[in-house]
C-alpha cells in the first residue's frame, strides 16, 4: 500500500507586504518656523535681472485686526519699538532690566471706587481742563504718488506721535485716570476708510451712558476732512430710560447744540417681528400711551425724546445727509449716499444694521469686538451703510469698572472683579438686588467692616455665590469669582439697571451720589421686575396680610420659605427670598436646631452619658454572659 503523505501545515497566504505610511506629523514645529523664517526673508529675481528682497513679515486678517485695549509696559515698549520701526539686539553682557511700572492688577485704580462727592467734582474738573487734549489719530494727508510703502510708514509715524501725546498727558497728570483705549493701527485704519467715504457719521452711543461712549473729537475730525460732511449722534437702548430722563439729556444735548436722536434696535427688531404677525398696519401703542401717561414739561423737547421707528430713522438720516453726495460715482452709476456708523464695542452697531435692513445680515456678539472688517451694506438703490469696527476711543474715568459695567471690555477676561462689582453694588439698591435675584444680602455694621449704607462687593457676591449653589473646591467657600461673572453680565444686558445723569446745566458738574439715585429712582419699581418674581412677591405679600405692598419697605418683612418669616408686619428673622437654600446662617447652628427640634420633640439627658450602661435581666452589665448562664442552667437534669 502507498503510504500516505504526511498532512500540510496550514500557512497563512502572503500577501502585499505592509507598506510603511510617513508620518504626516514628522516635519516638526522646528521645520515649520525654518521654512516660514526662510519665506520672509526670500530673494525674488525680476525677469531684468533686479533682486528684490521680502523682509515684510505676513500676518493673519485676524490677527492684524485684534483688537488691543490693554498692554503691559514690556507689550508696549515693543509695539512702540515697531511703530518707530526699530530693530533691538540682545547684548549678553548688558546690565539691563526691565522694571514693570504697575503691579499686575488694578489696585491703582480700585482705589476711586468709594470717592466722595468732593473728590468726584475735583477729578471732573481737571478732566474738562484736558478734554480737548483727548484726540483721535489723524491720518496723514497722501497722494496717488505715494507708494503703499511711504504710506505705511507715514501712518505710522502720525500714530507713534499720537500715542506718544497721550501718554505725556498721563504722564503730566497724575489725578487723570485714562481709560484703556485701542493701540492696534489696523483697526484705526478701519475708521478712517469709514470717515472719509461717509456723508453722514452716526456716532452709537449707549443711553446709560452716552457721554462715556462719545467722542467730541471724531466729530471735529469728520468736519476737518470736509466741512460738508455731517455728524449724528444715535443714542441707542433708549427704552432702559424712563420718559423723564430722556427729558434730562435731551435738555442737555440741545443745550450743546449736538444733533441726536433716541432709538432701540431691540425694540425695533420686535416690532418687526410683530410687523410679520399682525400685518403691516400694526401701529405702536405703547409710545403713544407712554407720552399721554408722561409729564413732560417743556413741549419744546416733545418731539426729541420720542423713541424713533425704523421709518423714522431712515428718514433721519437722509434729512441729516448732505442733499448731494460727496463721492463722485463711477462712469454710468448713480450717486450713492454712503452713511458711516461708528461706535464702541457692544453698542448696538450690528444690531441697528439688522433692524434697518429688516433682516439678519450682521452677526450679532455680546463679546466687544465681533465686527472686525468695516462692511458696507445696501439700504437701498441710493443708500449704503458702513459699519466701523468697534473702537474704544480714549477717554476719561474714575475708575476701570466704569468700562467693565458698561461692557466695553470683556468680562470673561476680567481677573480683578471686586472694583466692578463694587460699582454695582454702590449703584443698585439692596432691596432691588434682593428681589431680582431672591437672594438675602447680609450686610456687616462698619464696626464690623462693612459699609453701612450699602453692601460690600464680597457680602454681595457671597450671597448670590451661596444661592446658586456655587462653591469652591477644598474647604468649600462661595465662588465669588463665577458669581461676579453673572451679575456683571446682568448689568451690562440691563437687568440690572443703573442711567448715569447729565451733567447740571448751570455750571456742567457731575450729579452727587444722593442726588443720582433720586435720579434713578423711578426704575426701581415694583412693576420693573420680572413677571414671575412679582407673582412670588404679591403671593408673598398675601399670606403676610400686608396690603399697598411697596418693594423698598416691605420686601425685607417677606420670605419665599415656610419656615420663616414675620409676623405682626415685623422684620423677618431669618430671610430667604431665594428659598432656604439662600438663607446665611451657621452650618452647625442649623443642623442642631432641624434635629433637635424636629416636630417639637427635645430630648432632655438626665445623667452623664459614661454613667449609662447596658444593664442585662439580671442587673449585670454583661448580658451575653448571662444568657448563656441561663442556658446551662435549664439544660442540668433535675435530680
Amino acid at each position: 500500500m502507498p503510504l500516505k503523505e504526511a498532512p500540510k501545515k496550514w500557512k497563512p497566504p502572503k500577501g502585499p507586504k505592509p507598506i510603511q505610511r510617513k508620518n504626516k506629523n514628522a516635519i516638526g514645529l522646528g521645520r515649520a518656523l525654518k521654512y516660514a523664517r526662510q519665506k520672509e526673508n526670500a530673494v525674488e529675481f525680476l525677469p531684468d535681472g533686479e533682486m528684490r528682497f521680502i523682509t515684510e513679515k505676513h500676518e493673519a486678517d485676524w490677527v492684524k485686526l485684534r483688537s488691543v485695549t490693554q498692554e503691559s509696559a514690556l507689550e508696549e515698549f515693543l509695539g512702540t519699538a515697531e511703530l518707530a520701526d526699530k530693530d533691538f539686539a540682545a547684548d549678553r553682557h548688558a546690565n539691563v532690566k526691565i522694571i514693570r511700572m504697575d503691579s499686575g492688577d488694578d489696585s491703582a485704580v480700585t482705589q476711586g471706587f468709594s470717592l466722595t462727592n468732593e473728590q468726584r467734582e475735583n477729578i471732573n474738573l481737571k478732566q474738562r481742563e484736558h478734554a480737548r487734549e483727548l484726540i483721535v489719530p489723524r491720518r496723514p494727508a497722501w497722494d496717488k504718488t505715494m507708494t503703499r510703502f511711504q504710506l505705511d510708514r507715514q501712518e505710522k509715524e502720525a500714530f507713534l506721535n499720537w500715542r506718544r501725546k497721550l501718554a505725556m498727558l498721563q504722564e503730566s497728570n497724575e489725578d487723570l485716570l485714562l481709560t484703556p483705549f485701542e493701540r492696534n493701527i489696523e483697526v484705526w485704519r478701519q475708521l478712517w476708510r469709514v470717515v472719509e467715504r461717509s456723508d453722514l457719521v452716526v456716532q452709537i452711543v449707549d443711553a446709560r451712558d452716552p457721554l462715556l461712549f462719545r467722542s467730541v473729537d471724531l466729530e471735529r475730525y469728520v468736519k476737518e476732512i470736509d466741512e460738508r460732511k455731517q455728524n449724528l449722534l444715535l443714542v441707542n437702548k433708549a427704552d432702559l430710560l424712563t420718559l423723564k430722563q430722556r427729558v434730562a439729556w435731551a435738555k442737555y444735548f440741545k443745550s450743546k447744540n449736538v444733533a441726536f436722536s433716541f432709538y432701540s434696535a431691540l425694540k425695533a427688531n420686535e416690532t418687526l417681528q410683530k410687523q410679520e404677525e399682525l400685518g403691516e398696519d400694526y401701529v405702536q401703542e405703547e409710545m403713544k400711551e407712554e407720552l399721554e401717561d408722561g409729564e413732560v414739561e417743556d413741549e419744546s423737547i416733545l418731539e426729541s425724546v420720542k423713541i424713533l421707528t425704523l421709518d423714522q430713522l431712515e428718514e433721519l438720516f437722509l434729512a441729516r445727509a448732505p442733499a448731494v453726495p460727496l463721492t463722485v460715482p463711477l462712469p454710468g452709476q448713480q450717486p450713492v449716499t454712503q452713511i458711516g456708523l461708528v461706535g464702541y464695542p457692544n453698542v448696538g452697531k450690528s444690531s441697528t444694521i439688522n433692524s434697518l435692513v429688516g433682516a439678519k445680515k450682521v452677526s450679532v456678539s455680546s463679546t466687544p469686538g465681533k465686527t472686525k472688517h468695516f462692511q458696507t451694506i445696501n439700504l437701498s438703490d441710493s443708500v449704503i451703510l458702513c459699519d466701523c469696527p468697534g473702537l474704544v476711543f480714549p477717554n476719561f474715568a474714575y475708575n476701570k469698572g466704569e468700562l467693565v459695567c458698561n461692557g466695553v471690555l470683556p468680562i470673561d477676561q476680567l481677573r480683578d472683579y471686586i472694583g466692578p462689582c463694587t460699582l454695582v453694588a454702590e449703584r443698585i439698591p439692596k432691596f432691588y438686588i434682593e428681589a431680582i435675584y431672591g437672594i438675602h444680602i447680609q450686610m456687616k455694621s462698619p464696626e464690623e467692616g462693612g459699609h453701612g449704607e450699602h453692601p460690600t462687593a464680597q457680602e454681595l457676591l457671597v450671597a448670590y455665590a451661596r444661592a446658586r449653589g456655587y462653591m469652591t473646591q477644598g474647604f468649600g467657600s462661595a465662588d465669588e469669582s463665577r458669581a461676579s461673572r453673572y451679575i456683571l453680565k446682568d448689568y451690562v444686558n440691563g437687568k440690572l439697571l443703573y442711567i448715569n445723569p447729565p451733567p447740571k446745566l448751570d455750571d456742567d458738574t457731575p450729579y452727587t451720589r444722593e442726588e443720582s439715585a433720586e435720579f434713578n429712582k423711578d426704575i426701581y419699581a415694583f412693576e420693573r421686575l420680572p413677571e414671575t418674581r412679582q407673582i412670588q412677591l404679591l403671593e408673598a405679600a398675601k399670606s403676610k396680610a400686608i396690603v399697598d405692598f411697596d418693594l423698598a419697605r416691605d420686601l425685607n418683612k417677606l420670605t419665599f420659605s415656610a419656615h420663616t418669616g414675620a409676623e405682626n408686619g415685623s422684620e423677618a428673622s431669618g430671610v430667604t427670598h431665594g428659598g432656604k437654600q439662600a438663607a446665611l446662617h451657621n452650618a452647625s447652628s442649623s443642623l442642631d436646631r432641624d434635629f433637635f427640634q424636629m416636630n417639637s420633640i427635645t430630648g432632655k439627658l438626665t445623667s452623664p452619658f459614661h454613667k449609662n450602661a447596658v444593664v442585662g435581666n439580671n442587673g449585670k452589665k454583661h448580658n451575653k454572659k448571662n444568657k448563656k448562664d441561663k442556658k446551662r442552667a435549664e439544660m442540668r437534669p433535675e435530680w
